[in-house]
């Protein structure tokens, strides 16, 4: 006896693009200023969020909603959307940061966050505030993710061009901040987090912190998470300037994997 016929396209991307409407995925992004936040979510998500190196890039909390068409699926765009809650950048101004953390406490519990992606930059080996924050907003923090940004600035400043990755010196220091920022920041959450290490200026290991953000967000909206990946292998191998075009053929088959089409059986029904 053959089972049920699956829905027809039209119909599952009409449901989709409905959850997407009335409620969609949520990303609370927090760190020290200057770490990258926005930078992280343009990367990730093909968002515009602005971007500021020398001033500080968000000093009020708003709420932005995102429109994204996703190519993801096979067969179909999608309309989709992203929630981002914009916070302003912690430890800029001592003055301000009491009341950034009250302001912190209500958005988190009022905007029903999916994640909570906390950001902090590799070469930064203070930690006290991330520690004071994190510890103070514990209670009020859902499914949190460590990333650790920046890592192509990290010493001995040697990053490998050619292939967009660290140097084996980077890479060996790289390996020490994380197990250091792990065992340092999660003691402050209630439970276990993941810490991912990351550039998002070139795009390096953006995939293993895309899929941890899938992995910490709830399980009935991560199929929500994967329709907005925006980025690809490519993005990071065309910044690797001294490969061939076959050598970038050669390392794209090897990840080719996580930029597979998302069918569309496996979207809830």
């Amino acid at each position: 006896m053959s089972g049920p016929k699956p829905a027809p396209l039209d119909l599952i991307v009409k449901a989709a693009e409905e959850e997407f409407n009335r409620r969609p995925p949520t990303i609370c992004v927090i760190g020290l200023s200057g770490v990258g936040k926005s930078s992280t979510i343009n990367a990730m998500f093909g968002t515009h969020k602005r971007v500021s190196a020398t001033t500080r890039g968000t000093n009020r909390f708003r709420t932005d909603v995102f429109e994204i068409v996703s190519q993801r699926m096979e067969g179909a765009a999608i309309k989709c959307a992203l929630r981002v809650l914009d916070a302003p950048g912690l430890g800029e101004d001592v003055s301000l940061d009491e009341n950034y953390l009250s302001r912190y406490r209500h958005h988190l519990k009022d905007k029903a966050c999916d994640m909570v992606l906390w950001i902090v930059a590799a070469r930064n080996r203070a930690l006290a505030l991330d520690q004071q924050y994190l510890t103070r907003l514990a209670d009020v923090l859902p499914n949190v993710l460590i990333g650790i940004n920046q890592v192509d600035l990290v010493e001995p400043l040697n990053w490998n061009a050619g292939i967009n990755m660290p140097s084996r010196e980077q890479d060996k220091a790289v390996k020490e901040i994380v197990e250091d920022r792990h065992a340092k920041l999660s003691k402050c959450l209630r439970g276990q987090c993941k810490t991912v290490a990351y550039s998002a200026l070139k795009y390096y290991n953006l995939q293993s912190l895309f899929a941890a953000c899938l992995d910490v967000s709830p399980p009935d909206r991560r199929w929500m998470f994967d329709l907005l990946k925006s980025f690809s292998t490519h993005d990071w191998l065309n910044k690797a300037k001294g490969l061939s075009a076959a050598q970038k053929q050669q390392l794209a088959r090897a990840y080719i994997k996580s930029d597979e089409k998302i069918s569309a059986e496996s979207l809830p029904g």
